[in-house]
């Protein structure tokens, strides 16, 4: 009898009707009465108590022409089932509660480049926003695979986004070519986009010391072969080494807008860029997206929509 009644209590959702219908008989003292509290027809509930019994190999409801008991066996069983149904009320609101305002720990994985200057604007209002939400940031060049990892939400700068995820597009990512006065003073002013073949061009994320920057070339797009004697995937020393004249670069505008306006660097070329990639937050394909994924897409979407500063 124990082993079958705590089978009967792992398997609970897959049974909740009948449970429901078995407690409805106690307590209504008939099988139409129940019937009627659970708006089913009372053949329906007897199946039910019928599929019980049958699972656990006792009788639960002593039936006769004029009226109906409980068992023994029914009354400890219609006890358990109080507190399996009260456990699934409970939970039930909870998960409701859950959604009705979001909360629990949020899973994020981006870009070290994006990370650095937009999270310290976006962190802040969020968290105020929505206290009862804690975020767990991945902060990595590398692309994670969201469902291995175990995380809710990504933003991508991509022009070609992996298969089987659902994207929402924020922004262009539009690229500037840059340079510093220093260098300008040094080695001259390319004044045409093909003029940057014959100028030291720093490199990102690329294997080897020359690399293709797209711009447009009288109207045209076309592809501009650079090279350089400095290679490297960290942001922050890219921008450095741009800032500090030691040759040109080629990087994201938001990066770089501040430096632009101030006279620190200067853009080569604004007219002429191509937007070959934009700004995405993605997700794992669900049924139903959690209320604190959609809170946090819905939080970089209001801070992308209009023209951010570093667009105008």
């Amino acid at each position: 009898m124990k082993g079958d009644v705590k089978n009967i209590y792992r398997s609970m959702l897959d049974n909740l009707s009948a449970l429901r219908a078995f407690v409805a008989v106690v307590e209504a003292g008939s099988f139409s009465e129940a019937g009627y509290r659970l708006n089913v027809m009372p053949s329906t509930i007897s199946k039910h108590v019928s599929f019980l019994e049958e699972k656990i190999h006792g009788q639960l409801i002593v039936r006769s022409t004029k009226h109906l008991s409980v068992s023994e066996l029914g009354r400890r069983f219609y006890d358990r089932c109080l507190i399996i149904l009260k456990e699934v009320e409970e939970t039930e609101a909870e998960m409701l509660e859950y959604q009705m305002e979001p909360q629990g720990k949020l899973r994020i994985t981006m870009g070290p480049s994006f990370a650095g200057y937009h999270l310290p604007r976006l962190i802040p209002s969020f968290l105020e926003r929505y206290p009862k939400i804690s975020l767990d940031f991945r902060v990595t060049p590398e692309l994670v695979d969201l469902i291995d990892h175990s995380i809710d939400v990504a933003v991508r700068i991509s022009s070609n986004l992996e298969p089987g995820l659902i994207a929402v597009k924020l922004a262009p990512n539009i690229r500037s070519v840059c340079v510093s006065p220093a260098y300008v003073e040094k080695f001259g002013m390319p004044a045409e986009p093909r003029d940057l073949e014959s100028h030291n061009c720093l490199l990102t994320n690329e294997a080897s010391s020359t690399a293709k920057w797209r711009l447009l070339q009288d109207g045209v797009e076309n592809v501009v072969h650079v090279s350089g004697n400095l290679v490297v995937n960290h942001g922050d020393i890219y921008k450095q080494a741009i800032l500090d004249g030691v040759g040109i670069g080629h990087l994201s505008r938001y990066l770089v807008y501040q430096e632009i306006n101030d006279g620190r660097l200067i853009e080569l070329f604004p007219d002429r860029g191509v937007i070959n990639s934009f700004i995405y937050v993605v997700y794992p394909q669900r049924r139903n997206l959690p209320l604190k994924t959609r809170v946090f897409i819905d939080h970089l979407r209001d801070a992308f929509r209009g023209t951010p500063e570093w667009m105008a």
